[in-house]
């Protein structure tokens, strides 16, 4: 029974496209990560305020 033989460009192809979207999650994970980080900026300062608002403090 023979074997079929691969096409290698096939390979490649496959190849490039798994590396791109490698290059593609590292470069978009430093803008998750930062957009992350102000969220929680924004969130704590969100709480202060409104712990102020409820204590009666002046805002």
């Amino acid at each position: 029974m023979a074997t079929k033989s691969r096409n290698k460009s096939g390979i490649v192809w496959s190849l490039f496209a798994i590396a791109l979207a490698f290059c593609t999650l590292i470069y978009c994970a430093s803008f998750a990560i930062d957009l992350f980080i102000n969220g929680l900026d924004r969130i704590s300062l969100a709480t202060d305020y409104f712990v102020r608002i409820i204590k009666g403090g002046n805002a």
